[in-house]
């Protein structure tokens, strides 16, 4: 008996502590594969280094992902939320939209530092993880795969993401080059510097600069650093179909996305 309650007194002491041990990982909106995965305890490990579980750890090509689980207008304001420790003293994101699954993702904000807000080695001095952006008029209408990347100050250099499944409402006629394709780091030749907050080379028109918020400088990253980014050879990504035009390639990126979102 006397064993029987100190079993349930380590269980109850686990399951209390349980959600503070996490890896940050976006809980708003909710990611691709979260409850497949165990829970959030599981879930947030990086990217592989040779990126072969890019992009969105392979959540984004499962079947039955059901109905979006965010509804966005065009032109508003939204946001995303992460949770979690395992904080690596902040570093840099960026919140990205893709309409061919996850071939290209283009940037709609990019946060310089201090993302997660107030890291200090692994903990979190806030709870305030709330991060807002403006989904830009010219944003398509329809389904698309949403992507919150993280780029850490300290620990290993590796990359960070989650995605979700949104739907658009009342946008535009497409994205202009002024928002641009999605930084992709640490899964090729281009690296972050440690020990300092990420500069994106295009972080788009929506930046929100906060390194004089942390005792870290900001700095570019170095090796090959490609424009539009590379993308690892083993991505799990479909291919660029040959000898199409690009009205034929979204039409069947369309029916392709359909088939699994």
């Amino acid at each position: 008996m006397f064993l029987h309650r100190c079993y349930l007194v380590i269980l109850a002491v686990q399951l209390l502590w349980t959600p503070l041990l996490a890896h940050l990982f976006m809980q708003d909106p909710k990611p691709f594969g979260i409850d497949a995965e165990g829970g959030p305890d599981f879930y947030n490990a990086p990217l592989k280094a040779d990126g072969s579980d890019y992009p969105c750890k392979g959540f984004h090509l499962t079947a039955g992902m059901g109905a979006p689980v965010k509804q966005w207008f065009a032109g508003e304001t939204a946001t995303f939320t992460y949770v979690g420790v395992a904080a690596h003293n902040g570093g840099s994101c960026q919140v990205s939209v893709s309409y061919d699954i996850g071939r290209t993702f283009k940037v709609w904000k990019s946060f310089i530092g201090n993302c997660p807000r107030g890291a200090v080695e692994n903990e979190l001095t806030t709870s305030n993880q709330t991060f807002e952006f403006l989904i830009p008029q010219e944003t398509p209408s329809g389904n698309a795969i949403f992507a919150w990347t993280w780029f850490t100050v300290t620990g290993f250099r590796e990359m960070y993401m989650n995605c979700a499944h949104v739907e658009i409402i009342n946008g535009g006629d497409g994205l202009p080059g002024v928002y641009p394709a999605m930084f992709i780091g640490e899964i090729n030749q281009c690296i972050s510097q440690a020990n300092t907050n990420l500069v994106f080379p295009k972080a788009g028109p929506q930046v929100e600069s906060a390194v004089n918020k942390t005792r870290w400088v900001g700095a570019p990253p170095v090796g090959l650093c490609l424009d539009p980014p590379e993308i690892p050879n083993k991505a799990l990504v479909p291919s660029m179909p040959r000898g199409r035009t690009r009205r034929e390639i979204l039409e069947m990126d369309y029916v392709w996305s359909k088939a699994r979102l």
